[in-house]
């Protein structure tokens, strides 16, 4: 019977063979007089849960489309198979129940799973065909039987997923569960040890199925049960009857369900590499393939990392996991490789590459990531090409697909053409504005956009359609309903990475974040970020009130989340940057306490030199707020803002890595000295004497070397020997010709403070002065004099007379309404 249903090639032969076995039980079996409960309104009962499972699994393997489509032929075929499926699979869940419910007690179905009343009238019969009738009333089903549902049922819930329409799996995961727990109580033995014998009685490309079923109900709790059948799949005997496809659907199954059996991924991994094995795989199989040790590897890794307590695990490896990756390695490269021969001997020019879809190319990047492959790989550059010419041009390249191939991308930092890149975008975009909001969820943007911002150089600024785009959806309400707080913090994150302004943009996204629903799932990563972003924004757009004003509103609505001990380094120093840079004073406690957490020793040993540094530079900023003299009428002393002290640990501490300083950093940190007045010679000395053997090596510019003065200033700094490095680099053409008058102005300010008189220094400044007068204002022109009278130098007449215009309004001087000398005229007179 069994073989019969096998051979049979369509649900009506299924159905025939059934029905022919139910009625020669009908004809020799029951009597006329026998009782009518022995007339099941299910006749397939009478076939029994063991032949009903091979048949259920038969008819799935022909009709796994259960839905009819236009111009079917066999539409006959489906409603039969639509109809013939519950009744079959009540038949065998009745049973599954059952034994579990019961266990102990003798089921209704014997070996075969026959009905035993029915049986008691058969048995004659039954005779005539078996030599013995006693192995009908042995118990339950078979390993078998057992396998070919779990095969059926994972058919029907991947049918289900597919149509698109709503239903509910809880139903059949409970049968599921049933199903693994019988299972591992099929052995021999009564009590509730593991003794299952489904591994040694199913074959190797069953138990393949079975891998794959379990993943489909994502029971990855099934742990032994999992374990054992990888055990069996990996000997000798096993894994040879598997050919390319089953290996790569095992290795699929355990990385699915998050349990990497490491046995498998060598047995297998050395098997694919095998040319006769590899030669007929098709690209499907060899994507998954590739899929599955990538991700495989990757829960390796996490696993090795978490605490002891996993260690028991039987899918925790025993042996070093880089040896692993090593092994796994090979056979991805030898795979890819396999993807750049030809198709067929009939068309040389038509590789397999050029067959794989949106989703395999996806899952291949993906597996490139754990395996770090460079961009000249020569599969590389095939991908990249196959990416640009087929799949962007396909209706099925999805906004969500573009951009997991960006992430890809970014995370591979593949040298990828321009064209490629601008081709990607357009497609991105194209999708947003033909099909709308729906197109693309908050989180296929926040990736999209991330991305872009993360591996462009330029942030994605040379690419301003696609945040156009991201504007159009941003502006819409209903859209933004849907974003959480850590999309609308990212969103605008990549606005201020790319310097994009649209007030717009920033007015819904601040609307959103101050809804309830936003509120109460902040976090302080979020708000940092997003205060950070806001703060950078309003930098470039000073002169928009509303959106000063809206920044304010944000940090009064969102800035107690901050008063959190949860917070990480970066959170700290780019909220009290944001605080700092946009002069909010309005609640130092706020300030004062991320500048303490960020001091902690813990914290400081996590944070980057740029994230002290941050911080450092907006405690020097945020002390111009304070007023000591109002402090001492009111209070009678003056006390020190705590941000200070804190600022000082940070000094201190970044003392110790001043060697992986850039000049960037050396010039914020002597400039936040001077503004913070800390004098402390073991902090100032180390620093001012990298910033010295940085200028020797020429390495910074007009700003940073005139904030290096000014700092070094304020903090009695008196080495005039490492002073000169500065001032040597300042008098470089390069250097002069891209100085402001401020700048200048700063530096003759300073080096007057330090009473170092360098009449070249002061010629040049003086040039960069006069050749800018009037972008030099009066502040700048002033303290130019007063270094000047200072170190007792004359300043030029030009420089004077500028000051004599901008500050005391003077145009010319007369002596008996007489104009003897002209300061300067002005534009009118001219």
């Amino acid at each position: 019977m069994y073989y019969a249903i096998w051979a049979s090639r369509s649900v009506t032969e299924v159905q025939s063979l059934l029905m022919q076995f139910i009625d020669v039980f009908k004809t020799a079996s029951v009597p006329s007089d026998a009782p009518k409960e022995t007339q099941a309104p299910n006749e397939f009962q009478i076939v029994g849960p063991n032949i009903a499972a091979a048949a259920l699994m038969r008819i799935t393997d022909i009709r796994f489309n259960f839905h009819r489509k236009k111009g079917d032929d066999n539409n006959m075929e489906v409603d039969l198979a639509k109809v013939m499926t519950p009744s079959l699979l009540q038949v065998v869940a009745e049973e599954i129940t059952q034994s579990h419910d019961k266990r102990g007690i003798k089921s209704k179905y014997g070996k075969h799973g026959h009905d035993r009343y029915t049986l008691s009238y058969a048995n004659k019969y039954i005779q005539r065909f078996t030599k013995s009738s006693s192995s009908f009333f042995n118990l339950g089903m078979t390993d078998v039987s057992y396998a070919n549902v779990l095969y059926t049922l994972a058919k029907i819930q991947i049918q289900r997923k597919k149509s698109g329409k709503s239903f509910d799996d809880k139903k059949l995961t409970y049968l599921v569960q049933i199903i693994c727990t019988n299972i591992c109580k099929m052995g021999s033995g009564g009590g509730d040890e593991m003794q299952c014998s489904l591994p040694q009685k199913v074959s190797p490309v069953l138990l393949t199925k079975t891998l794959c079923s379990l993943a489909t109900f994502d029971m990855k709790d099934q742990v032994q049960l999992l374990s054992m059948i990888g055990d069996r799949l990996i000997q000798g005997d096993a894994v040879g009857k598997l050919n390319g496809r089953y290996l790569s659907l095992a290795m699929w199954a355990y990385a699915s369900l998050e349990r990497p059996h490491v046995g498998v991924l060598k047995s297998f991994s050395r098997r694919l590499r095998k040319s006769s094995v590899r030669a007929e795989m098709l690209p499907l199989d060899i994507t998954r393939a590739v899929w599955a040790v990538g991700h495989s590897v990757r829960q390796l890794d996490l696993v090795t990392q978490q605490n002891e307590a996993h260690l028991n695990s039987p899918f925790c490896p025993n042996e070093d996991v880089g040896a692993l990756r090593e092994e796994v390695a090979i056979m991805v490269y030898t795979l890819v490789g396999e993807l750049l021969k030809p198709k067929n001997s009939n068309h040389s020019e038509v590789k397999k590459i050029n067959g794989l879809n949106t989703n395999q190319v996806i899952d291949l990047l993906g597996s490139f990531i754990v395996f770090e492959f460079e961009g000249s790989h020569p599969f590389v550059i095939e991908l990249t090409n196959h990416i640009k010419y087929e799949i962007l041009q396909r209706d099925e390249c999805s906004a969500t697909h573009i951009a997991k191939m960006l992430w890809s991308f970014q995370r591979l930092r593949f040298p990828i053409d321009n064209d490629i890149i601008q081709s990607t975008i357009d497609k991105f975009v194209d999708i947003i504005l033909s099909e709308g909001a729906h197109a693309c969820a908050p989180s296929t943007l926040n990736q999209m956009l991330r991305s872009i911002t993360l591996f462009l150089p330029d942030h994605g600024r040379s690419y301003p359609q696609l945040y156009l785009a991201a504007s159009y959806l941003l502006n819409n309400r209903n859209y933004l309903k849907n974003c959480n707080e850590f999309e609308c913090s990212n969103f605008l994150w990549c606005y201020a990475m790319a310097k994009y302004y649209d007030k717009e943009v920033i007015l819904s996204l601040s609307e959103r974040m101050q809804n309830g629903d936003i509120i109460s799932s902040l976090t302080p990563s979020s708000v940092s970020r997003y205060l950070w972003s806001f703060t950078s924004l309003v930098e470039s757009n000073e002169e928009d009130i509303r959106i000063k004003e809206t920044l304010f509103e944000m940090f009064e609505t969102l800035g107690g989340i901050l008063l959190s001990a949860q917070l990480k380094p970066v959170d700290s120093s780019k909220a009290m940057w944001a605080m700092a840079k946009s002069s909010y004073a309005l609640n130092i406690g706020i300030f004062d306490h991320l500048a303490e957490v960020l001091s902690n020793d813990s914290m400081l040993e996590r944070a980057s030199v740029q994230q002290i540094t941050q911080a450092l530079w907006s405690c020097g900023k945020m002390v111009s707020w304070e007023d000591p003299l109002r402090e001492k009428l009111e209070f009678g002393t003056v006390s020190i803002p705590p941000y200070v002290k804190s600022a000082e640990k940070f000094a201190s501490f970044l003392v110790s890595l001043h060697e992986r300083m850039s000049a960037k950093d050396i010039s914020q940190i002597i400039w936040s000295l001077g503004r913070l007045k800390i004098m402390n010679t073991s902090i100032v000395y180390p620093i001012a004497n990298k910033a010295a053997q940085m200028a020797q090596e020429e390495c910074f510019n007009s700003q940073e070397l005139a904030n290096i003065l000014w700092g070094l200033s304020k903090v009695e700094y008196n080495e005039p020997h490492a002073v000169s490095y500065f001032t040597a680099q300042l008098r470089r053409a390069s250097i002069m010709n891209a100085m402001t008058p401020q700048e200048a102005s700063n530096v003759l300010y300073a080096l007057a403070k330090m009473c170092i008189k360098d009449e070249h220094t002061f010629n040049s400044m003086n040039q960069v002065l006069m050749r800018q007068p009037e972008n030099a204002t009066t502040q700048t022109i002033a303290n130019a004099l007063w270094a000047h009278e200072t170190i007792g130098l004359i300043p030029p007449r030009q420089l004077f007379n500028s000051w004599a215009k901008e500050k005391l309004h003077i145009v010319g001087l007369y002596v008996e309404n007489q104009q003897i000398e002209i300061i300067e005229r002005s534009s009118d007179d001219k």
